[in-house]
């Protein structure tokens, strides 16, 4: 019996299945059968075509499993999704091709810059096709169109079809050099010149195209289904916004941490693409294996907990589960249990935030990494390892998505180490702290195209000198009398920056009191001294040059610190830059937020508005293994409460809150009901009310944390 088609709204919880060539000989359908009901899982993706064929295909060159005889995987699947009633996804690859296919169209086949055909960088005798020649736009759309005209599935996918670089194709020249007037960059051309800045967006307009056109191949067949794209952990800006407002949904392939990569890393992908394409819903791929990119142990598995902080902390942040197994062949089955877990706490929480979005007092500008230097790389880990050991919830804003500074509730911009900015940004954000919002600029903050420092037009204070080369042994002083001193005890002197600025700051400006006017130093810079002989490490002159300063804006502020706090912090981990930010935080949204967690551990903090209700979830990311896999027992907390100010929720939510905790009975009264998340189950909350905030004691808390608000 088939089920009755599903949508595609980003509330499933998926199971991929990868097929290896050799899986025809011994699939067990049972044996997934029972994976998928021991998940939850609301939908399937299957491996169907591409480099190989798991169904009977009759498109030419389409290469067929020379072990699939006269079964076809993808039918059986299919047929079993359909009957329980899940979403199906098709999956092609179309990535690499066999032999017979480079010797009949060698057209299709990308080259290197010298000309010769790209053979694949691990399986010698196989080739990279061209992304952006026939191979994609004529072979892969008839293989797209048969799978759609003869299967039951509600969308097709495509894996690795973003190609390997420009591919050096005779065709791929001339539409290049046709739409630019200029010749394929090559490695001669500088990584961050002209050349490769006009690839880049020509590239990004061409895969858009191909998006949209396999869109519509397969709508011309099977008007229903649709056609998804597999995106890396930083490419949704490859797609122009035209684009990813028609598929269903985004994905984003980030399938575990690689190596150096934090726990919250998961939570970072879903919030970069929220940012960039609002409303739309977004999936994180999980590999139930290490994503060790130098040991590729492919058919192996994570520990389980790791696996259940990954997909975890993604759905905190709103990207919905899905994992991927390579190989039909169960060697190792300690993952499913792990994703049974993870999924069994999605189940639980996602029903409640049907219709909620994501909001925050806090947003942080997102530069595009993938062309940033690795200072500014640094400095977008450090400051979302800073927030997320301060439990401060917060969203991205950037280039492309400078609406969210007019948010309901945004108190707060933090720009860590940002170098540029385009004037429109830079104006939106001067028009942002006018209207009583706060700016936080690190690393001196950004210079305007074309126009100079921002600090200068915020505060009226110069830039005179950036020293962007390693200062050793800096260290700055509080100014007595001055602000953001809590939490320092005695110490009249802390650790510094590496890379420092100078500004055009009178040495007599101090400390002001709120309200004063003008611009207050609340740190200065020690005067550069050596760091060796011993004997002469100390400072020969009196503190001038202003470290932190701030001031005005119109109805808000700005706060700067001028040298690389958040770098560093990534780098080094120092507490008192840890306190610094703190205090710079709080100052921003006025000493106050609309939520704060109290008590032990480290918490991945979200914050969900829906219609009526307000929810927040946490990310128990407590593990010596926090900061680089693999995790390996998951911690649990005692004594955690969340506090929530009920009129900065409203400011969030744009709806007025009761003051009042409902009574016992379900629905009763006109107050707030609040719930915790226990196991997998919701109960009601011990609550304390006073003054417009609640505090609510949360139950040891595992993998997850959860409060739920509704009125």
């Amino acid at each position: 019996m088939t089920a009755a088609r599903t949508g595609l709204d980003g509330t499933h919880r998926w199971t991929q299945l990868t097929f290896v060539e050799n899986d025809p000989l011994d699939f067990d359908l049972d044996e997934w059968a029972d994976v998928m009901e021991r998940t939850a899982s609301t939908a399937v993706c299957i491996s169907a075509g591409g480099y190989v064929a798991y169904y009977p295909t009759k498109v030419p060159l389409h290469h067929r499993s020379t072990y699939l005889g006269d079964r076809d995987l993808l039918g059986e699947v299919v047929d079993l999704a359909r009957s329980r009633g899940m979403a199906v996804m098709a999956r092609v690859d179309p990535h690499a091709v066999h032999r017979d296919v480079v010797e009949q169209r060698p057209d299709w086949i990308a080259r290197t810059e010298d000309g010769e055909l790209l053979e694949h960088w691990a399986m010698p005798g196989i080739y990279l096709t061209d992304a952006f020649g026939g191979y994609s736009w004529e072979l892969t759309t008839e293989v797209l169109r048969e799978i759609a005209r003869d299967y039951d599935v509600d969308a097709l996918f495509a894996n690795r079809w973003q190609g390997h670089g420009p591919g050096y194709t005779a065709t791929t020249a001339a539409d290049y050099r046709a739409a630019t007037g200029r010749p394929l960059p090559t490695s001669k051309d500088p990584a961050g010149g002209e050349a490769w800045a006009t690839y880049r967006a020509w590239r990004r307009s061409r895969l858009s195209d191909l998006v949209a056109h396999w869109d519509r191949a397969v709508q011309e067949v099977a008007p229903a289904v649709r056609f998804v794209p597999n995106l890396g952990s930083f490419t949704a800006a490859d797609l122009e916004p035209r684009v990813a407002r028609a598929v269903p949904f985004l994905l984003v392939d980030h399938q575990a941490r690689g190596d150096g990569e934090a726990l919250w890393s998961a939570g970072r992908d879903a919030k970069r693409v929220r940012a960039l394409h609002p409303g739309k819903p977004v999936g994180l791929i999980t590999s139930v294996g290490p994503e060790s990119h130098d040991f590729r142990w492919k058919d192996s598995v994570n520990a389980a907990v790791e696996t259940t902080g990954w997909i975890v902390d993604g759905f905190v942040h709103g990207a919905f589960p899905w994992f991927t197994k390579f190989a039909a062949k169960i060697h190792d089955p300690r993952w499913i249990p792990a994703v049974e877990r993870a999924f069994g706490l999605h189940r639980a929480v996602s029903g409640g935030l049907a219709g909620a979005r994501p909001v925050a007092e806090t947003l942080v500008w997102d530069a595009d990494e993938r062309a940033a230097s690795q200072p500014v790389r640094d400095a977008a880990s450090g400051v979302y390892q800073a927030l997320v050991e301060l439990g401060v919830p917060f969203e991205y804003v950037g280039p492309g998505s400078l609406s969210a500074l007019s948010r309901p509730g945004v108190r707060l911009v933090v720009l860590p180490e940002v170098p540029t900015l385009e004037a429109a940004a830079a104006d939106a954000l001067r028009s942002f702290a006018e209207a009583g919002g706060a700016l936080l600029l690190t690393g001196g903050g950004p210079d305007v195209a074309g126009r100079g420092p921002l600090v200068r037009e915020l505060l009226g204070v110069d830039v005179v000198e950036r020293r962007g080369g390693i200062v050793r042994n800096n260290y700055v002083q509080r100014e007595p009398g001055g602000a953001l001193q809590d939490g320092f005890g005695d110490a009249r002197r802390v650790v510094g920056g590496t890379r420092l600025v100078r500004f055009g700051v009178p040495a007599d400006a101090g400390g002001l009191p709120d309200g004063a006017g003008g611009v207050d130093v609340s740190w200065r810079f020690v005067p550069d001294h050596p760091d060796l002989p011993m004997e002469e490490v100390y400072p020969r002159s009196v503190a001038t040059d202003p470290a932190v300063l701030g001031g005005a804006v119109g109805a808000g502020r700005a706060d700067v610190v001028g040298f690389n706090v958040t770098e560093l912090y990534w780098q080094a981990l120092q507490a008192d830059h840890l306190t610094l930010l703190d205090n710079l935080v709080r100052r921003g949204l006025d000493g106050g937020r609309a939520v704060e967690v109290r008590g032990p551990g480290v918490l991945d903090v979200a914050t969900w508005a829906g219609d009526r209700s307000f929810t927040v979830l946490a990310a128990n990311l407590t593990d010596p293994m926090m900061m680089r896999g693999q995790r390996r027992v998951v911690v649990p907390l005692d004594g955690v409460r969340v506090v929530v100010d009920l009129d900065r929720v409203a400011a969030l939510a744009g709806a007025p809150v009761p003051r009042d905790v409902a009574g016992d009975g379900a629905g009763e009264g006109a107050g707030v009901r609040v719930e915790v998340l226990v196991g997998e189950d919701w109960a009601r909350a011990e609550v304390t009310a006073s003054a417009g905030r609640l505090e609510v004691a949360l139950p040891p808390v595992e993998e997850l944390a959860a409060v739920r608000l509704t009125w």
